[in-house]
């Protein structure tokens, strides 16, 4: 929802707080809602390399990862230590300006592909890391 009079504000459907444009990731692919990057799921298929918004209702359990394609691939575990480390950066600092959040979004778009390659390749993996 788009708060008048403030067009680079919206309200996330889910935790209700007011959050500049930079902080939104968008609307959940199930219901439409709108959601930030704090409550968002953005979840890849890994066959087709197409990124998807959940909210926390509809993101499938089995495939959160939140968002650190290359790294999960890399260290084999959404749930490793890094990518809580990398997370926090991409959400308290990169999605804090404008240009930062068109770097996190094109990298939703573009790194999915390169993630399955990497997830494949064991030596590719320790490269990564």
């Amino acid at each position: 929802m788009v708060i008048r009079g403030e067009e680079n504000y919206y309200i996330c459907d889910v935790c209700g707080m007011k959050k500049p444009v930079s902080q939104m990731a968008g609307k959940c692919s199930v219901c439409g809602k709108y959601v930030c990057s704090s409550c968002a799921e953005v979840i890849t298929d890994d066959e087709t390399g197409k990124t998807k918004i959940y909210c926390e209702t509809h993101a499938p359990e089995e495939k959160k990862s939140g968002g650190c394609f290359i790294a999960t691939a890399a260290y084999g575990s959404p749930l490793a230590h890094e990518l809580e480390v990398l997370r926090a950066f991409r959400d308290q600092k990169m999605l804090e300006s404008r240009t930062g959040k068109i770097m996190v979004l094109t990298y939703y778009r573009v790194s999915p592909p390169f993630a399955l390659f990497i997830s494949r390749k064991e030596n590719l993996k320790k490269i990564v890391r």
